[in-house]
């Protein structure tokens, strides 16, 4: 058997044959000229040290830390500015196709807070109606269009969002009874609120324009059970026996 030596070895060598103490040294500091102490090739992108370790600085262009978490706050102001203003007709495709659920579990969790606050312990229920609710909803809607497809998250999304309303009403709720004739108007009209934003948003997603009412009227009993838990109150009757 023959063997070949490679000439691998020398085709890194100088014409010479031999490498120099200063050689190695350059080449070396020229490899290392475009290594910073983060680790990062090329002109410093990161900055290095101690302090830049705990520090919020990154890539340019790389997305916050909030927005990668899905939590967007411009999105979320957007979106409730589209809730609060449902007359208005051109909504912003990227805002419908945002799934974000920051918004629906801050306005859901201030919902059970304002209740408790005019003493009534509905996180139970909140939860429950919330759930079932927002499930059967979705797929009633996904099967409603056949042309476009609508996930559950983007679902919930939208029917958090759309819950503002009535949870503007639960902070009268705090400092006045809405277990009257005022508060039975200042609710419906909540509903209606809270209906007409979410059937909106669900038609210009499902592209459903000739079924609103149909998409309206289950949305309206779904949020008829929320204004329900911000109106009445659980009354025990307390039997005192006199002797």
């Amino acid at each position: 058997m023959q063997f070949y030596q490679s000439n691998y070895a020398n085709s890194y060598q100088p014409q010479g044959g031999n490498i120099s103490g200063s050689g190695l040294g350059a080449m070396d500091n020229s490899f290392g000229a475009n290594i910073d102490v983060s680790g990062v090739m090329g002109n410093g992108e990161l900055t290095p040290g101690l302090l830049a370790a705990f520090g919020t600085g990154g890539y340019p262009g790389e997305p916050p830390l909030l927005e990668e978490l899905g939590i967007n706050f411009q999105h979320i102001k957007d979106k409730t500015r589209a809730v609060l203003n449902p007359l208005k007709h051109d909504i912003d495709p990227e805002i419908m196709n945002d799934s974000d659920l920051a918004g629906p579990i801050l306005f859901v969790l201030l919902f059970g807070t304002l209740l408790l606050l005019s003493g009534k312990v509905q996180f139970g229920y909140i939860y429950g109606v919330g759930v079932c609710g927002t499930v059967g909803l979705h797929y009633l809607f996904k099967f409603m269009s056949n042309d476009v497809q609508i996930d559950l998250v983007r679902s919930t999304s939208v029917i958090g969002y759309c819950l503002l309303p009535l949870v503007l009403i639960s902070v009268l709720g705090v400092v006045i009874s809405l277990d009257n004739m005022l508060g039975y108007l200042l609710s419906a009209f909540a509903v209606l609120w809270c209906t007409y934003s979410a059937s909106g948003f669900f038609v210009a997603v499902l592209k459903l324009h000739n079924a609103r009412p149909l998409v309206a009227y289950p949305l309206c009993m779904f949020y008829t059970v929320f204004a329900f838990m911000v109106i009445f109150v659980e009354k025990a009757d307390v039997k005192v026996q006199q002797s």
